[in-house]
């Protein structure tokens, strides 16, 4: 089997990136007899060329243009048996059969969340992809619902939900790891809440500010992540409650280092409003750190029964599940066990096992 792989983005920080590059390293490894096309707009790093991958490196353009001109031309020249859309997007003029996965359907649930022109554009090519994907990946029955209530029973007949993995950096260090990520990542708290992710409307990270400064004093507060659309305003609360409360903002980190913040924080907090997966829960699971998490959407669905879980419209259950696990030592071992054993439900070697049986269906 001939298969191409839209791997645009694939160096980006968040959760498109992870499953681009879990889907890049995992799908060849998994069945070595298979040939695989990337079509990146970035050169692979050396643990990506694998002997059965083919890197075609296209040049850097906007995502309509490289989605609808250049992927089509390049498509066209590989000759694929099947092509794996990995962001939503079936590439307009494609002749061979397309898996397209869907992360989520933000731009119907929260299209206020959005600018105005990318939520056009993003709804109109999600309807055409449920149209036009001979399958899609749904990455939780949450999105596979969400398919189902904004695209209609055409397009959720042919979904298949496959949970992403979770792998590489992400794991428990020993204290002298520890340690070494403390130092590399330069001055932090002695003790703090973690918040990985970006900084948007859907993430909730204005009300989990709020309810940090209701927490009793001795434990700081670390965000990262990159700022994205309505976001500005934030800094001014970010400010405002700095005053008093120790706040530290990060921005956007490579894997590494995130795997050692993970591993030095006593908690990690995950408000988002929306989720398709939220690959933050396990990689915070798989550090071995103990979660306060969001009831909406996906997130109960990828935490089971290993994250303490609040409403996330109200501070005051924010606040109430934080400071829980931070008061309750043996309640933050428990579900330090737990998670370690959640995190190992979700693996890319499975992930990709499942992904091909979907490729093979059309291919």
């Amino acid at each position: 089997m001939r298969v191409a792989i839209l791997a645009r983005g694939m160096r980006r920080a968040g959760g498109v990136g992870r499953l681009i590059t879990g889907y890049v390293r995992s799908l060849p490894k998994a069945s070595p007899r298979d040939e695989f096309f990337v079509l990146t707009d970035e050169a692979l790093e050396g643990r990506d060329r694998q002997a059965n991958v083919e890197e075609v490196l296209l040049g850097k353009a906007n995502p309509a243009v490289f989605d609808h001109i250049q992927v089509p031309q390049a498509v066209r020249r590989i000759s694929p048996d099947v092509f794996l859309a990995t962001k939503n997007t079936v590439p307009l003029g494609l002749k061979c059969p397309v898996v397209c996965v869907f992360l989520d359907l933000a731009y119907f649930a929260m299209a206020q969340a959005y600018p105005l022109s990318d939520t056009i554009y993003a709804r109109a090519m999600l309807k055409r992809s449920g149209r036009a994907a001979a399958r899609i990946i749904a990455v939780s029955q949450s999105t596979r619902n969400d398919i189902a209530k904004f695209l209609g029973p055409k397009a959720v007949e042919k979904t298949r939900v496959v949970y992403s993995g979770v792998g590489e950096p992400f794991r428990v260090f020993d204290r002298e790891e520890k340690a070494q990520a403390r130092m590399m990542l330069g001055t932090l708290p002695e003790r703090f809440i973690l918040y990985a992710g970006n900084i948007s409307p859907r993430k909730n990270v204005r009300k989990l500010i709020e309810a940090f400064s209701g927490l009793a004093p001795g434990v700081g507060l670390v965000l990262t992540g990159h700022r994205e659309w309505k976001s500005p305003d934030l800094a001014r609360t970010i400010e405002e409650v700095s005053s008093t409360r120790e706040i530290t903002v990060l921005g956007g980190l490579p894997d590494e280092n995130m795997a050692g913040l993970y591993n030095a924080a006593e908690i990690s907090v995950y408000p988002s409003l929306y989720e398709g997966f939220g690959f933050p829960v396990l990689e915070s699971f798989a550090c071995g750190t103990p979660v306060a998490a969001s009831n909406a959407t996906s997130i109960p669905e990828v935490a089971g029964d290993a994250a303490v879980l609040f409403d996330p419209m109200e501070t005051k259950d924010i606040e109430a599940a934080m400071d829980r696990l931070l008061s309750d030592e043996g309640l933050r071992r428990e579900m330090r066990e737990r998670g370690l054993r959640r995190a190992a439900e979700f693996n890319w070697q499975r992930t990709a096992e499942m992904v091909l049986d979907v490729l093979r269906e059309v291919a």
